[in-house]
């Protein structure tokens, strides 16, 4: 069986590594720490560049291990300086397919996604084999966004614009923007998880450190990423199209009382 050729929406240029390496275990699985002892071995799948890996590293202790992996080749250097700067010794990435993984099955006491099954044409296949590199009552735990809860203030057509071009990026990339609430469908569909539980948490963006990062990020993003080539590509957008939503991410951070938000699912259970 052939299995689909993902395309990772956002790519990896400067813009989006820079917004991804701000994440941490504490922002970005808070649901998921508590289970997270020492001296366990968990598996961190699409880790991207790897902070939140290190995090949790950092819970397991000297007796511990942990493995991101990630099937971008162009992750290394961003590895090698998590290894650095974090000096973690329990720690290794990897390049490996989730879909054909050459990990062993039955290993690890956990196994996180964050934020990569939005992105993959089979989440249910990736969700299953993942959930399958667990030990028999091992936890496995993901976090989706669900970009269809993003709300703003002020309603700026730009931002408008911007989620359309997003969606539909996304969409013709095989992937779903909207994947936290189909969580729990896809979780019981693997077939090999017992004792699911769902629960949401929400990101907001108010204050005026928050507002500039968030806004002037995505107004980058917008330009540079892979979301950017995909919709010229695509023909979903044209460049001037591109360069006002960008503007408009700037208005909005400027814009007096300006808020977004939008909420992601965060499943957790037991392998069986």
């Amino acid at each position: 069986m052939s299995m689909p050729r993902e395309t990772y929406l956002h790519g990896h240029h400067r813009t989006v590594l820079s917004a991804h390496s701000a994440r941490t275990a504490e922002d970005a699985a808070a649901f998921l720490l508590p289970y997270v002892e020492p001296g366990m071995r968990l598996l961190d799948f699409g880790c991207g560049p790897g902070t939140i890996t290190v995090g949790l590293a950092d819970r397991l202790g000297d007796d511990g291990y942990a493995l991101g992996v990630d099937i971008s080749e162009g992750l290394a250097e961003e590895w090698s300086k998590r290894l650095q700067e974090s000096g973690a010794t329990n720690l290794e990435f990897q390049v490996d397919d989730i879909y054909n993984t050459e990990l062993s099955s039955d290993q690890f006491d956990v196994v996180y996604g964050h934020q990569i099954i939005q992105h993959l044409g089979d989440p249910v296949g990736a969700l299953k084999s993942a959930s399958g590199l667990a030990k028999p009552g091992g936890l496995v735990g993901v976090r989706e966004v669900d970009w269809g809860t993003f709300a703003a203030w002020p309603d700026l057509q730009p931002l408008r614009d911007f989620r359309d071009v997003y969606d539909a990026v996304a969409i013709r990339n095989g992937g779903t923007p909207n994947a936290g609430r189909h969580m729990l469908e896809w979780m019981e569909a693997t077939g090999n998880l017992a004792d699911i539980n769902i629960t949401t948490s929400t990101w907001t963006f108010f204050e005026e450190k928050g507002k500039n990062w968030w806004g002037e990020q995505w107004s980058q993003r917008i330009l540079h990423s892979d979301i950017a080539a995909k919709a010229l590509e695509y023909g979903i957008a044209t460049q001037p199209e591109l360069e006002a939503i960008s503007r408009g991410w700037l208005e909005w951070k400027d814009a007096p009382g300006s808020v977004s938000c939008f909420t992601h699912f965060e499943g957790l259970a037991r392998r069986i």
